[in-house]
């Protein structure tokens, strides 16, 4: 036989039959690999799941906070709109955040089928960029405050087109601030000490640029821990626990109000606000400044609502309110509304979805704690 033609074994590969098999390889770390195709990766994962992530390691929390991930979502087209709910508890000195969790195939709720969709807790060691910010557009230019971490007068804005610059800053250094816009201006309220008289609620005007400080309200709507700003015709409600109060803008004064029932919490749709409050949901017709219901849209009067937040979900109302249970705890329901302005200016709604997303347990001392804000997010 030619010698040339034998195949000699690898000994590297030759185990001996009576020695113990040996064992399999181990597995390439998945951070072992290059740190772009790691973000690669991590950019295509549905955003929900990044505050579980956050937990598996240091470096997967490093990088999930980073701020290259979310440039390379931009670059891969992979950006997501993601809904969060703050919720406040006196157990606690911040908002405590949830990522609302929506099952792929969600189905319309019955009796006997449940959607499963649900809110994560946000990790506190988690601390996404977005829902720290509030934006509020006026004409063609967004501006940008801060929301929470600390006290803060900053201000950014930004034309349709164009990059972030500084704005003028507020008078006062705030966090978590309540504000909404009117007539063309901006008015912000609270995120300061209660004691705070000068500056405790200010008015920022775009055309001028220029800040200028608003009347000292009752101390009542100082000291509450539950208030919410609702805009009106002329006017700017306060809602707290215990009393409403309305600010007149042309009076410039505050005044105790005792008129019909306030909504509870609004958004913006297509320059269009919509509010939810007193199982009713509302649209603002800018033309006579006045609330009006949605028509078509029944079955949501039939839960036991306390607080409200509501949010623009793609084009849609998601909205989200606490009800009590009797077992003393407490649910979070959710529902998201598809929208249709019709030919003569009404505007329709259907229910998509409505389900129990979260049951805040006794450890929270639910009967104290309230729904602060809903964000929705482009990440």
């Amino acid at each position: 036989m030619n010698s040339k033609n034998v195949e000699l074994p690898n000994k590297s590969n030759v185990h001996h039959p009576l020695l113990p098999p040996l064992p399999p390889p181990l597995p390439l770390s998945f951070l072992s690999l290059p740190e772009d195709i790691v973000l690669s990766c991590l950019a295509r994962i549905p955003k929900s799941y990044y505050p579980k992530l956050t937990l598996v390691s240091k470096s997967f929390r490093s990088l999930i906070l980073s701020k290259m991930l979310y440039k390379v979502r931009k670059e891969l087209g992979t950006q997501e709109e993601c809904v969060y709910l703050g919720i406040l508890s006196p157990l606690h000195p911040s908002i405590i955040w949830f990522s609302l969790w929506i099952k792929p195939d969600h189905q319309t709720l019955t009796q006997e089928k449940s959607t499963r969709n649900l809110l994560v807790p946000v990790p506190s060691a988690y601390s996404f960029p977005s829902p720290y910010l509030t934006i509020r557009r006026v004409g063609s230019e967004d501006y940008v405050f801060p929301c929470q971490k600390s006290l803060s007068s900053s201000v950014l804005c930004r034309g349709v087109i164009g990059k972030w610059r500084d704005a003028p800053s507020m008078l006062l250094a705030r966090k978590e601030p309540l504000m909404c816009v009117l007539q063309d201006k901006i008015y912000v309220m609270g995120g300061c000490r209660a004691d705070e008289h000068r500056y405790w609620a200010e008015v920022f005007d775009p055309k001028t640029q220029t800040w200028k400080p608003l009347p000292d309200p009752d101390c009542t709507v100082k000291l509450s821990l539950y208030k919410k700003l609702i805009p009106g015709r002329g006017m700017i409600f306060v809602k707290t626990k215990r009393e409403n109060f309305v600010y007149l803008i042309k009076e410039n004064k505050w005044e105790l109000y005792d008129g019909p029932p306030l909504v509870d919490s609004f958004c913006e749709i297509e320059n269009v606000l919509y509010s939810y409050g007193d199982k009713q949901c509302l649209w603002f017709e800018t033309k006579s400044e006045e609330w009006r219901s949605i028509k078509g849209l029944t079955g949501l009067d039939a839960y036991s609502i306390n607080d409200t937040a509501i949010g623009n979900y793609g084009g849609k109302l998601v909205i989200f309110w606490d009800s009590p249970t009797l077992d003393h705890s407490k649910q979070i329901w959710c529902a998201v509304v598809l929208l249709d302005k019709s030919l003569d200016g009404e505007v329709w709604g259907q229910i998509e979805w409505v389900d129990v997303v979260h049951t805040v347990h006794g450890s929270l001392l639910p009967s104290l704690v309230n729904i602060h804000s809903c964000v929705v997010e482009n990440i």
